[in-house]
């Protein structure tokens, strides 16, 4: 019985010098540059109970792996090499208690974590999506040992990476699982627009437009001048008519932005909407006011004043002849028309636009001014 006892300890003591003997390969292999040998070597290793709590032995793995990652020649060898020198620098980190080998880990861990976060996007274009989402996993995995921030300073946090599974998700069109991280990140202040206006998208084409409306929220809350946001919480409340609450939202806005020229130019188009002539021509002018080439408000406040001179045009021709009113109408139609001339005048100058030239002849036919008509001809 003895005999047989000694015996078992002498074949377990064999196969722990084996074993040990395959973490000294590595270390000659690696001398050699015989990346397929090492590997074969680090394989065996890893998997044996007298060396797989080995911190040495996991950070000659990760140097093993980081090399065969590093050169393209050698692909072959592994596909996964890039994710198993991080996942080896990651074990050897969790065994090195007494942090022998934190310092000649620590650079090869970095290069490594930077290197998979670069194929992570790789795999997204080749729509290896499954692939991808396992390496910000382990991504995420390595911040534990982040200590001193190195992680941090590449852009590698937790937000990032859970940001970059949303996206993940997005292409692959899980929605549901792309909605449970975009939740989590709003809540948590993500300080990425694109998170908002995604989902704020997504919402919208899901015909969920409670959805949006907090996506919205959450975003203008860090973003409060994005005008993708804005827009699509106008376009909600106009398809809900809710055209003060709008107006609320805008006036807002501008008491955050008061400089922001399309804020005003938007505000304008609601009063616009509402009838509300004298408000939507202050706010217009305001945009102008501040951008003076803004094409977009030269022409609608030309618009504005056309289609008021349209209006006192049309009670114009339903007065009884010589009805005192006359003159008086004639000077508003005409004033109105004036106006329209200068900011249509300013929007073709810039844009050329053949309707506008057209309008811009018929305008000035009717005022008179047969020098300007001959400009437009």
């Amino acid at each position: 019985m003895k005999k047989i006892i000694t015996l078992i300890f002498v074949a377990l003591a064999a196969g722990s010098y084996a074993q040990n003997m395959q973490v000294q390969n590595m270390v000659n292999y690696l001398k050699q540059k015989d990346f397929a040998k090492a590997k074969e070597a680090a394989d065996k290793a890893a998997e044996h109970e007298s060396t797989k709590s080995s911190a040495k032995m996991w950070k000659l793995r990760g140097n093993v792996y980081q090399g065969i990652a590093a050169d393209s020649n050698l692909k072959s060898l592994d596909a996964e090499a890039a994710e198993k020198a991080l996942e080896a620098y990651n074990n050897c980190f969790k065994f090195d208690k007494e942090k022998i080998y934190k310092d000649e880990a620590t650079n090869t861990w970095i290069q490594s974590a930077v290197a998979l976060t670069r194929k992570a996007e790789t795999y997204k274009k080749n729509k290896q999506f499954e692939n991808a989402i396992k390496a910000y996993d382990l991504l995420d995995a390595s911040l534990v040992y982040d200590n001193e921030g190195y992680l941090k300073k590449n852009n590698l946090t937790h937000e990032n990476l859970q940001y970059s599974k949303f996206e993940t998700y997005q292409l692959v069109g899980d929605n549901a699982s792309a909605k449970t991280l975009a939740d989590k990140l709003a809540e948590a202040k993500f300080n990425d627009v694109r998170l908002y206006t995604g989902m704020v998208k997504t919402s919208l084409e899901a015909k969920d437009t409670s959805a949006a409306l907090w996506y919205i929220e959450k975003g203008e809350v860090l973003f409060p001048e994005n005008m993708s946001l804005l827009t699509s919480e106008i376009d909600i409340y106009k398809a809900r008519k809710k055209t003060d609450v709008l107006k609320e939202k805008l006036n807002a806005a501008i008491q955050v932005s008061p400089e922001n020229a399309a804020l005003h130019l938007i505000l304008a188009n609601v009063h616009k909407s509402t009838n509300q002539s004298d408000e939507a021509e202050k706010e217009y002018l305001k945009a102008l006011e501040l951008k003076p080439d803004y094409d977009v408000a030269n022409y609608n406040l030309a618009v504005l004043y056309f289609n008021n001179g349209n209006e006192w045009n049309e009670k114009l021709n339903k007065l009884a002849p010589k009805d005192p009113k006359e003159k008086q109408y004639q000077e508003k139609t005409n004033d109105y028309f004036k106006k329209a001339v200068t900011y249509f005048e300013t929007y073709y100058a810039a844009t050329q636009d053949k309707d506008t030239k057209q309008l811009l002849r018929r305008l000035t036919l009717r005022l008179g001014d047969m020098e300007k008509a001959e400009k437009y001809k």
